[in-house]
């Protein structure tokens, strides 16, 4: 007799047409299995809710396109010359991302960041509204497919657009889309989302394998961020509850899942061999490393409260600290984790609809989190929240196609969705100003968060550097009482002291950076300046020849080789040093003077006149630098400007010495 084949059995009942089978009482990942068509695939393509959230999301980034570059981006774009030239771009891609000449080593390979960064520079003229206008496209692409991927488990078109819509809107998102910096988290998380998407698509088209099409967009992601990797967890979650259970079923994952494996592999493994192992620097202090690992359970709640739209939304948020392992607020975190993980395990067992957007959202924080638990740094800001959020917006398309299956609930929760949805736009709009400029998303991230001791630190070497001396001190007085005696504050401490021209207080702070955390190279950088500024060039000169032996593509330790090199006397060696350095350090006036004296005593005057022209545009109360651009104004035949240099010089109250008017007696008697 023969046996009666069940409608859900064997491979054919996962994909449209290939079995009979009742469809799900209510919209799930089930309504993929047994052939439902996505809503709206029939609607004009200008009905597409998937449109609309896209709009919607490059709409509310629109004000940021006539910001600056901000933070981070300086350094990565602006006066990053690499990216100026097809070479030095190439190399960039094969080397650490945060490689400026070796100015950083920070572990992280992206390759496919650097080239957008290029290619973004190459048809802006190196301009920020190009850079900014790209961010904007991909969330936009991003808010599309969080739409496609509701849809695609069949949930109704309203509910994916609310999801889509929301996605768009999360003020979270600003530190992702509105820094160009944060172009990692969404590029990333757009091929990723792709990925997932085309996958899925393959499996209801019957393919025994992913196509180029997913493989080709995990790629992608993965050389946008190390985030990626989980993408083979996410989709081995979604083949668990796609696929039946059987002997079968399981040698069909495995073989589903081993493109997928190999891609990955692919990856670590070119990531292991063109980028080093980031050094264990001491973020947290020695002190503090200890309990910042029991940070390390408060992170998960606290990326759910980004979500929150009230929330006091800025870049570099902290975690608080917990006094001990058994604070109240560890066990709390702990086990509304577990208790979130368990909660997983059932919906995934149950082949629950929320199951795999969960799975996203927890599997998709993973990365920070174990980078946290594996290092000395505090891996948690919001634009860690970007990827895993996709998945709590899926979820909430989930969620309200739940909902709505109760008429007299549809208008409350259409209206809870609204409400949602606006609140966070106007979050987003209001936060968005912060990121307009350094000084604006520095004071943003000490008035939002007032205990946030990162954003005092970077809003007071803001301030250094803008000859805000006096606001620098509070600012960093506030961040020595959150942290005492941490040797960035102490390393901010020397930069305002030197700042000051205070050289001997400048040393004294390097040095005790540097006996809390010897490994950081800022203050070994100040250290190694405050001796040749204080004239202990025999001290200076074996120190220097150390770091710059141990850091041999340093940018700042050549220019600091170069400058002790021209005191020595040798002057061409010097120069061979500055003007290497000179591109990567266009605002270092040391740097400039140096190179004006060098080619000043070689006789170069147009060379000297341009590099002290250079150091008095970067400071323009460098008394000693109008002075020897009057001198090689004058060497050059340019009585005027000489006139003009003199003049700026004795506006300056260091003039009081008198030397400007004995200079200008000696150019009167000196012959052009």
């Amino acid at each position: 007799m023969k046996r009666k084949r069940r409608p859900d059995a064997g491979r054919g009942a996962a994909f449209p047409g290939r079995a009979e089978a009742s469809p799900p009482a209510s919209p799930s990942i089930g309504s993929i299995r047994t052939g439902v068509p996505p809503h709206g695939a029939s609607s004009p393509w200008w009905l597409h809710p998937a449109l609309w959230a896209a709009l919607a999301a490059f709409v509310l980034y629109l004000p940021s396109f006539g910001y600056g570059f901000v933070w981070d981006d300086h350094r990565l774009i602006e006066v990053n010359p690499a990216l100026r030239s097809i070479k030095g771009m190439a190399h960039l891609m094969v080397s650490d991302f945060w490689e400026r000449g070796g100015l950083e080593s920070s572990g992280m390979w992206r390759p496919w960041i650097i080239f957008s960064y290029w290619l973004d520079g190459v048809l802006s003229g190196f301009q920020p509204w190009l850079y900014r206008v790209d961010n904007a496209l991909c969330h936009a692409a991003a808010a599309a497919l969080v739409v496609a991927l509701a849809l695609q488990s069949g949930f109704p078109r309203w509910t994916s657009l609310a999801a889509g819509l929301w996605f768009a809107a999360i003020p979270a998102h600003l530190e992702s889309v509105a820094w160009i910096s944060g172009r990692t988290d969404v590029d990333s998380a757009l091929f990723f989302l792709l990925a997932l998407w085309l996958d899925r698509r393959d499996r209801r088209h019957g393919r025994s394998l992913p196509g180029v099409a997913p493989l080709a967009a995990l790629a992608l992601a993965l050389l946008a961020k190390e985030a990626a990797v989980p993408f083979v967890a996410v989709v081995a979650l979604a083949e668990w509850i796609e696929r039946p259970r059987s002997e079968r079923a399981l040698l069909a994952r495995a073989r589903w899942l081993a493109p997928y494996l190999l891609v990955t592999a692919i990856y670590l493994v070119a990531h292991r061999v063109l980028v080093r192992a980031a050094p264990p620097g001491m973020e947290l202090g020695r002190e503090m490393l200890e309990r910042g690992r029991w940070a390390l359970w408060l992170a998960f709640p606290g990326y759910l409260q980004f979500l929150w739209p009230l929330y006091p939304h800025s870049a570099a948020a902290g975690l608080k600290l917990p006094l001990s392992p058994w604070s109240p607020s560890v066990l709390l975190a702990a086990s509304f984790q577990a208790a979130f993980v368990v909660a997983l395990g059932v919906l995934a067992w149950r082949r629950s609809a929320a199951a795999l957007p969960l799975g996203l959202f927890w599997l998709a924080l993973l990365p920070p989190t174990l980078a946290m638990l594996t290092s000395s740094h505090l891996f948690f800001s919001e634009r860690f929240l970007y990827l895993p959020s996709a998945g709590v917006a899926w979820a909430l398309a989930a969620g309200l196609a739940a909902l709505v299956t109760r008429p007299t609930w549809r208008t409350s929760v259409a209206a809870a969705s609204a409400l949602l949805i606006t609140s966070s736009a106007a979050a987003t709009v209001q936060g968005l100003a912060t990121w307009r400029s350094d000084e604006a998303q520095f004071r943003a991230m000490v008035e939002r968060h007032p205990g946030n001791f990162m954003g005092h630190v970077l809003y007071g070497k803001w301030l250094i550097q803008h000859g805000r001396a006096a606001e620098a001190e509070q600012v960093l007085g506030r961040a020595d009482a959150l942290f005492k005696d941490h040797p960035e504050v102490l390393t901010a401490r020397a930069s305002l002291a030197f700042g000051r021209r205070d050289f001997g207080a400048a040393l004294a702070d390097a040095e005790r950076s540097l006996a809390l955390d010897s490994l950081p190279l800022p203050p070994a950088l100040i250290k190694g300046s405050a001796l040749l500024h204080l004239g202990r060039v025999a001290e200076a000169e074996p120190y220097l020849a150390r770091l710059l032996a141990q850091n041999p593509n340093y940018v700042p330790a050549w220019a600091l080789w170069g400058e002790l090199l021209v005191m020595r006397g040798r002057l061409e060696e010097g120069l061979s040093y500055l003007d290497r350095a000179a591109p990567w350090q266009s605002r270092d006036v040391d740097l400039e003077w140096a190179r004006g004296v060098a080619n000043a005593q070689l006789d170069r005057v147009p060379q000297a006149r341009a590099a002290f022209q250079r150091s008095v545009e970067i400071d323009s109360t460098f008394y000693d630098g109008w002075l020897k651009l009057a001198t090689a104004c004058h060497l050059a035949g340019d009585l005027e400007a000489r006139d003009r240099a003199l003049a700026r010089a004795a506006s300056l109250p260091q003039s009081a010495d008198g030397r400007v008017a004995l200079l200008r007696e000696r150019l009167a008697a000196t012959p052009r």
